[in-house]
């Protein structure tokens, strides 16, 4: 009786392990990994290894940037990664990236999610790769960790845009952003001295001077009246007293219409006709959008400014007649 229970029980055992290991290569038959994908897995297995702890998705996307440009400058190698130019820098296109490689969950530590290596790939699902290119892109994403895996997502973002912007223009607005950002205080924190500082806006003049002249009108044509309605209206705010947090915000809004209509547009690789496409359709309500901002935000300023003045002139008026009245004492 004990034998035939064992024999009937072994089969179905066997058959366990033949459904698991079918299901297990169906599942690798639906992964479509290039040599983008080993990239980012290597990026996320390096990263896991000699910095441990979680990383964030910018911080990621930008070591996976400096890898491919690594391997395109050192090795010689085009191995075809989606990406392009947004507001803080190039970017990787991650949706035309197989998710298979990635494990996201829920970050501990900040808002979003934590990238890590997928544990459902390992090496051996990128055997089917030429194997220099996989060592190439080995020793690539080594380098590329141990030169800048130790640093934050703001220290990547400024190493790209000191090192290879792709206009002079992102060099200005970059250097704007960050002066704007270091002089910034929480709303809470405001105080009047902070609205007024000459020093402080004589320098975000001479900023926004730099701005101005490495702005080419023929380069980005479609935006160009644009900028110059929203260069006009941030002078404005500057000379009425904004703080830096305003205008901070107002800038950024600028960045990211910019970067959706115009810059992502004439700095990319290897993007797909299909996002391409849908860009297209976002750039003509990002254009509107921004002008409705722009116009919105000006109109507010300019009264302001009036309420400023009629303030001013009941200050004036009532001074004199405080002094008429002390005359006649």
């Amino acid at each position: 009786m004990f034998n035939f229970i064992v024999s009937f029980i072994a089969p179905s055992h066997k058959f366990l392990d033949e459904k698991l290991m079918t299901e297990s290569a169906e599942g690798k038959a639906d992964f479509d990994l290039g040599p983008p994908e080993y990239l980012v897995y290597r990026v996320l297995w390096e990263l896991r290894e000699n910095t441990g702890g979680e990383t964030g998705r910018t911080k990621f996307h930008k070591l996976c940037i400096l890898a491919d440009k690594k391997l395109n400058e050192k090795y010689d190698r085009d191995i075809g990664l989606p990406q392009y130019w947004y507001k803080y820098g190039k970017t990787l296109a991650e949706s035309e990236i197989d998710d298979a490689v990635t494990f996201t969950p829920h970050s501990n530590h900040r808002r979003g999610f934590a990238y890590y290596p997928a544990e459902q790939v390992s090496e051996s699902d990128f055997d089917h790769l030429d194997e220099d290119l996989k060592d190439d892109i080995f020793q690539a994403t080594i380098e590329i960790v141990d030169e800048h895996g130790e640093k934050n997502y703001k220290e990547l973002e400024k190493y790209q845009y000191e090192n290879f912007p792709p206009h002079k223009f992102v060099t200005a607005y970059g250097n704007f952003r960050w002066y704007l950002s270091s002089i910034s205080l929480d709303r809470d924190q405001k105080t009047i001295e902070h609205f007024t500082d000459p020093s402080e806006k004589s320098t975000i003049e001479e900023l926004l001077d730099e701005m101005l002249v490495s702005f080419d009108e023929r380069e980005f044509e479609e935006i160009y009246d644009l900028y110059l309605d929203w260069d006009d209206t941030v002078r404005l705010l500057n000379e009425e007293g904004a703080s830096a947090r305003e205008l901070l915000d107002f800038t950024e809004t600028f960045i990211e219409a910019i970067a959706k209509a115009v810059l992502r547009f004439k700095d990319r690789s290897h993007i797909s006709e299909d996002r391409l496409s849908k860009w297209e359709e976002e750039k003509e309500k990002v254009l509107k959008d921004l002008e409705s901002k722009i116009q919105r935000r000006r109109e507010s300023a300019l009264s302001g400014r009036s309420m400023s003045r009629e303030l001013r002139n009941i200050s004036d008026s009532y001074n004199e007649t405080i002094s008429d009245e002390l005359e006649d004492l």
